[in-house]
């Protein structure tokens, strides 16, 4: 099962009847904070800043919404870049119920996911897959960005071999910018897009969509 998301709002009313469901108490959480840009994060004091489980921000705004479905820190591992490895990003990987990736740029995602021999083993893994922003676009193999700020131009990536049928556009605003994109990628791929902003989830339960909140299929 795949889940894509907007933003970390998942606990809120719009989605919990869901998903409370599907996120149980005693699953084990994977979060793979690899997205980061590297003027964000050069090393392993400035990684602990953002993600320690004590006061580290980023780490908190991921976590407060699964404390809503009972899920406490001790469940809660994360793959540290600067101090694990291959090997060790595995054992937590593969003792996970739910691997969630991080919002920032999907193809860092990527980059270092395969730098770490990473990618087999996800996509072999059997649980949930959980991202928000960036790493909701990148569950989807083939993907494209619109420009904005990041990426000055539209660009068609590679993501995780889950998701084939489909591309997401996060945090859409019905620009003209995205619009043209959406709609070449819909021309050349003639594949779906759906679109996702605040209080949006897709959900990706073997051939079936679950479309959630604000989340909608792209129409001209």
């Amino acid at each position: 099962m795949n889940i894509l998301l907007d933003k970390l709002d998942f606990h809120e009313a719009w989605a919990y009847d869901t998903l409370k469901d599907i996120i149980k108490p005693e699953y084990r959480i994977c979060i793979i904070p690899f997205a980061f840009h590297e003027e964000w994060i050069k090393n392993s004091e400035e990684w602990e800043k953002w993600y320690n489980k004590i006061d580290g921000d980023q780490y908190k705004g991921i976590a407060a919404p699964f404390y809503a479905y009972g899920i406490n820190d001790d469940n809660i591992s994360l793959v540290n870049y600067f101090e694990d490895n291959s090997d060790s990003a595995k054992a937590k990987i593969n003792s996970s119920d739910i691997i969630f990736f991080t919002g920032g740029f999907p193809d860092k995602i990527m980059d270092r996911m395969a730098n770490w021999d990473l990618v087999n083993t996800i996509e072999q893994h059997q649980g949930i897959k959980m991202g928000w922003s960036a790493g909701a676009v990148m569950q989807c193999y083939d993907y494209f960005l619109s420009p904005d700020e990041d990426y000055p131009e539209f660009v068609y990536l590679r993501g995780l071999k889950c998701i084939e049928d489909f591309a997401v556009e996060v945090h859409y605003k019905n620009t003209e910018s995205q619009n043209e994109s959406i709609e070449r990628y819909i021309r050349e791929r003639g594949k779906v897009v759906y679109t996702s902003e605040p209080h949006s989830a897709i959900i990706v339960d073997g051939t079936k969509v679950t479309l959630l909140g604000n989340a909608k299929a792209y129409e001209k």
